[in-house]
């Protein structure tokens, strides 16, 4: 792929390795390089029929640890970014978690997959990039993602907006028994789940275990 061809050239040029979903690991010279989680085009499957929602999504790991995250979105150049410790943005504007947020049934709520019941939410969404749906909970575009597929993600898919997600005060948990999503960086699948609140974290991922058990 073009996309992750170009990234590659200039991403290990400038000392970096990176984990990539198209070209698997390629490494730096220094075997302690910060590590970019790169998915060139997140929401392939829009893009392949020319639907205008999907997204380059990096995330920059450095020690074993989840520091930073940038998602755009590629036909309007919506940006979403993130240094741990310096905030997060959207289009280059501060941007923070709402702690007044609304309870479920007055929620937007991107969905992937299929619940087994209606979980309560106002609206739903389902925009087919995963990156772009979690970076717009922490934008405030959304209140809410949750993960109902049988496959899950994997960590090019969300760790990129994981770190927009975290920086702006939104709440994530894995739905799974798998580790939190911070943990494991470059290891399985995991469904996740993120809301502009923890209340309204607990109240979908309740919803969500609820549905499972019928």
């Amino acid at each position: 792929m073009v996309i992750d061809e170009l990234c590659l050239e200039f991403l290990v040029g400038n000392g970096f390795s990176v984990y990539s979903e198209e070209s698997g690991f390629t490494g730096a010279e220094a075997p302690d390089a910060p590590v970019v989680v790169l998915d060139p085009v997140d929401g392939s499957t829009n893009a392949s029929r020319a639907i205008p929602l999907f997204t380059l999504s990096c995330a920059l790991v450095s020690n074993g640890e989840l520091v930073g995250g940038y998602v755009e979105e590629l036909t309007n150049h919506a940006r979403y970014y993130a240094i741990r410790g310096e905030g997060a943005y959207f289009m280059d504007a501060p941007i923070s978690a709402s702690r007044g947020a609304r309870p479920l049934r007055g929620s937007v709520v991107a969905v992937n997959g299929y619940p087994r019941a209606y979980l309560g939410w106002g609206q739903f969404r389902a925009l087919g990039s995963a990156a772009l749906e979690l970076a717009m909970v922490a934008s405030g575009q959304l209140d809410a993602y949750i993960d109902c597929s049988r496959s899950g993600l994997a960590p090019w898919d969300y760790l990129g907006a994981l770190a927009v997600l975290r920086e702006s005060g939104c709440a994530v948990a894995s739905l799974d028994d798998s580790p939190a999503p911070e943990e494991d960086l470059y290891g399985a699948r995991r469904r996740i789940a993120a809301a502009a609140s923890p209340a309204l974290l607990d109240e979908l991922v309740s919803a969500w275990r609820s549905s499972a058990r019928k």
